[in-house]
């Protein structure tokens, strides 16, 4: 399993991706299209061989210390077996990499394993937000703040 940044090429899987993990609020092509693209963003994708398993997607704001963790998506079948651990693991990388010192995120009230992950990741919840989702459920507000990793102080320690 590799873990890079997604290209216009992975497009067809992406949005296959997103209408199989979500019911509501998915990100349409266009979305995908422009996260790919954009400088203000981060698409990752987990890949094992041609196919991809997963996504993760960071937003930036620039100029501001927070980021944010808009989607974890996995394909059913890759689910339980760690994918989105490291997929959550490599968006916290790439946060600290445009400079963030925290990474936010909001999560359906009742998705009880995304709930699981993120706190067991470390993340603390810090809000609510009823009828946040198109269908009116609630989300909860996470946020976690980023340490930087051994090899960051490293090279900051060399500089």
């Amino acid at each position: 399993m590799a873990i890079r940044e997604a290209e216009l090429d992975d497009l067809d899987q992406l949005e296959a991706i997103e209408n199989a993990a979500f019911k509501t609020d998915r990100l349409s092509r266009r979305s995908l299209r422009y996260y790919i693209q954009t400088e203000t963003a981060v698409l990752l994708v987990s890949t094992r061989g041609k196919t991809i398993a997963g996504y993760s997607l960071v937003a930036f704001r620039r100029g501001a210390r927070v980021a944010r963790l808009y989607s974890i998506a996995l394909q059913r079948q890759e689910r339980g077996r760690g994918l989105g651990g490291s997929l959550l693991a490599a968006s916290e990388k790439a946060a600290r990499g445009h400079g963030a010192t925290s990474l936010r995120l909001e999560v359906r009230a009742s998705n009880r394993r995304a709930i699981k992950l993120y706190k067991k990741a470390g993340y603390q919840q810090f809000g609510r937000i009823d009828d946040y989702y198109e269908d009116g459920a609630t989300a909860l507000r996470l946020e976690k703040v980023l340490k930087p990793a051994s090899s960051d102080r490293l090279i900051a320690e060399q500089a």
